[in-house]
Order: structure tokens, then sequence, then C-alpha cells
């Protein structure tokens, strides 16, 4: 079933698409020598511009219904050809095919409305709101009329999304960790490329009223209407909507950020005349761990470990560097791609550039002589470091039962 909501998108989607626009004209074409038609036409004038006016821009274009009527005399009886439009003789620029000229009409029209306005590939695209043909005239008690029959036209409204990232939340970290660098006067930046979507919960009917016409469906049959945007490189999304009550602002769940909800009331959207909503999004970043993976040759002779409780201190011992390893981190939530990491000193250690998102991560340690090492090990948002000592694959099994004298934990 469709809620009433979706119906009035549809036909806005059937005259402008999902584009809608941001400015545009609005031609009032008025037979100044009709008695009356003026004087409509200068109050429907000041009602569009009072409440449409920041959007399009209202035209006028005088036409005589004397005019028309010798050239309708010239071509009916003289057998005349009625030409196309002159651009130079127009008073706003109206492509050919989007109106028939008023003085080409079998009757002239003696107030119309058409809109005007160029869409997404920059090609001017129209629509006619109103018209009434001579000899009808409306009076001045019809303008009402006629604005309500232009208003639903107008009914979307523009929002602009900021997205903001919020400060990371300070990492925990133990009493002599450094002091962190000072923060990216850029960090607050988003960017482009961001999705967002604006869910408007309308209304489906009366919940109490029993008449199919107008009792609402089954909840699970409710679902509210959805419009997406894109930020751009600035971290803006434009999206054009239609206001329902309550409206809800999401950005998903991405690799750098948490996702997030905003609530937009119907009450806080801006009317037309003062412009696009601004809504401020803040995105709080996800706190990524920093990784280094330390990789060196098992010594024959296992160091002393007494007073640690069999705990090597390896970065107090000698480490025998290997040749061609590789260490790769297989992050353990579904859809995320495996991170080989690099190493900036010719294989002693290993380092995630940009940092892993806190969580359980399997960290695999290859060389070639030597047994695959695996783990998994939990990542916090301090800085983190492993040390994995690499035993020769002559050795035979060194996981999960350390040969004689050797200590319990090789990994620290």
């Amino acid at each position: 079933p469709k809620a009433p909501a979706q119906d009035q998108l549809d036909l806005l989607d059937s005259v402008f698409g999902p584009e809608y626009f941001e400015h545009g004209r609005l031609l009032l074409t008025v037979a100044r020598d009709v008695p009356g038609a003026m004087k409509v036409a200068h109050r429907l004038q000041s009602r569009l511009n009072e409440s449409f006016g920041s959007m399009v821009e209202v035209i006028f274009e005088h036409v005589k219904h004397e005019l028309w009527e010798k050239l309708h005399t010239a071509t009916t009886n003289v057998g005349l050809h009625k030409g196309p439009e002159v651009p130079e003789c127009q008073v706003t620029d109206i492509p050919e095919g989007i109106r028939l000229n008023p003085y080409q009409r079998e009757q002239l029209p003696t107030l119309e409305v058409l809109l005007l306005w160029t869409d997404s590939a920059r090609t001017t695209r129209g629509h006619c709101m109103y018209t009434i043909g001579h000899p009808k005239c409306p009076k001045p008690e019809q303008v009402d009329e006629i604005y309500a029959q232009i208003e639903p036209f107008f009914s979307k409204r523009w929002v602009h999304v900021h997205l903001v990232a919020a400060p990371a939340p300070a990492a925990a970290g133990l009493d002599d960790e450094p002091a962190p660098p000072p923060q990216d006067p850029d960090a607050g930046h988003v960017g482009g490329g961001v999705g967002v979507s604006l869910l408007a919960c309308h209304a489906y009917g009366f919940a109490a009223r029993e008449e199919p016409e107008t009792a609402a469906p089954h909840v699970r049959h409710c679902r509210p209407l959805t419009f997406r945007g894109i930020s751009d490189d600035a971290g803006v999304a434009k999206i054009c909507f239609l206001p329902a009550d309550i409206n809800k602002i999401q950005v998903a769940e991405s690799e750098t950020f948490h996702g997030t909800e905003v609530t937009l009331l119907k009450a806080d959207v801006l009317s037309l005349d003062q412009g696009p909503t601004q809504v401020s999004v803040k995105l709080l970043p996800k706190s990524l761990a920093s990784l280094t993976v330390h990789v060196f040759a098992m010594p024959r002779i296992i160091p002393k470990a007494e007073e640690t409780d069999g705990i090597v201190d390896w970065a107090a011992e000698d480490r025998e560097r290997v040749e061609g390893a590789s260490v790769v981190v297989e992050q353990l939530r579904d859809g995320d791609v495996d991170l080989h990491l690099t190493s900036p000193d010719g294989g002693a250690s290993f380092v995630a550039e940009d940092g892993l998102p806190e969580g359980c991560v399997s960290l695999t340690v290859r060389c070639p002589g030597f047994r695959t090492e695996e783990r998994a090990v939990f990542l916090l948002s301090v800085r983190t470091a492993f040390t994995c000592p690499c035993a020769a694959s002559e050795a035979g099994r060194w996981w999960p039962d350390p040969p004689a004298g050797a200590p319990p934990k090789a990994w620290l």
C-alpha cells in the first residue's frame, strides 16, 4: 500500500524527475487588455514572491487579445502562416518545444503560469501549472484557488547536511605512554563520497478508522520515504525531500566513522523563502590502533625469564633479522579485506601505516625457512607492538607446546 505522501511524490517525480531543482523561473502570461486580468495577475505575483521568491523569479509576459484577433483573422482569411517565436522578442529564454506561443493558439490565454527550470543535464524544461483561455477570466477572489493549484509543486524542501568529524575519544594508554601528537587542523574534515540518507516518516492513514480508504495498513507495511545524497569535497550533502512531521538523517557506518542518526522535525525545516535548511551532523571517528610487529629469528638458547614469570622481554635482547618475512592482518569482520603490513626498516618490523580499527584480528607471519605463525590478538586504540620470534621449520612443533626449557609465552 502507498501512503498519500507517496502519491504526491510520484506526481512531483513525473514532472521534475528525482533531481527536482534549486532555482527556476515562473512566467506569468496575462492578457493586459482583458478587464480584471492584470489585477488578478498582480495579486498572484505578490503571493508567489512571498512564498517562493527565494527559489523562483517571477516574470511577467503581457499579451493582447486585440493583436491575437488580428493575427487569427489574417491566418484564417488570408492563409498566412503563424511563424515560430523570435528569441530576441521573448521576455525570458523559452526553448522551442516547451510551449506553444500564446498568439499561435486557438484561444489566447487570459492568465497562464509556466514554470521553467534547468535539470541536471543543464537542459531547460518547463511545466504549465495553470492556464485559462479567453473569453474566461479569473476573478480576484479566485487567487487563493489558483495558488492552491501551484503550491503542491513546491512541496519539496532542500536540506544541506554538513558532515563534521567529532573529536576522537582520548585513548586510555599506559602511564608511561608518550603524549599524543597535536591534532591535525584538518581532522574535522570529512570530505566527499559519504552517503547520507533521509527517512521521511509520513503517515499512512488513521489507525482508529475502519473504512478501507482511510484506515492505516499494518505497521509491517509502513515504510518511510527514503531520499539520498552524497557529500561533496566540502563534506556537504544536498538532499531534496518531502518533509514529514518526523524526518531522520542517517549516515551509515564506515571504516573510518561510526554510524549516526539525527532527527529533523518538520517544525525545524525552513520555508522556501528562507532558503535551504542547514543541518550539522557530527560523525564519531573510530579509534584506530597503531600496530607494529617485530619479526626475528628465535635464538637457539631461550633467554632466562625467571623474574618475569617466563615472559621474555625481547626488546632487551639481541634479535637476529630474518629475510623475506611478511605480515598479514586478517580482520575478523565479514567483508573486510586482509591488510599486508609494510616494513620501514628492511624486514625487522612491520607497521600498519593508516592504523587499524579497534577489535579482534588475526596476525599471520610468514618467512622462508621458518614456521608460519598465526595469532589472534585484540587491538586497542594505543600504540601496540608485538614481537614474533620465528622458529626454524626443522625445529618441529613450537605452538602450543614449547620445547623443554622454553618459556610458555614467546609473544609480548
